[in-house]
């Protein structure tokens, strides 16, 4: 199902406030990237082709803001 600009951006703000969250409960690096991941997935999964682009750089600025380096078979 594809989903719109404005709820994507609305998943892309729910991904950023749970990030914190998401830190402090998956105590070892991988279960934490596990669930990222999956929700990023997910929000990609829903944007059209010509929103993907614009998806993967609000996935990295969640990254970035978050001080967050993902695993090298992640990159």
């Amino acid at each position: 199902m594809v989903s719109s600009h404005a709820q994507l951006d609305q998943m892309l703000d729910a991904l950023d406030e749970s990030v914190p969250r998401l830190v402090q409960s998956k105590t070892a690096p991988d279960e934490f990237w596990a669930s990222f991941m999956s929700m990023a997935n997910a929000i990609q999964s829903r944007a059209e082709p010509r929103e993907r682009d614009w998806v993967c750089d609000r996935l990295d600025a969640i990254q970035v803001k978050h001080h967050l380096v993902p695993p090298a078979d992640q990159i």
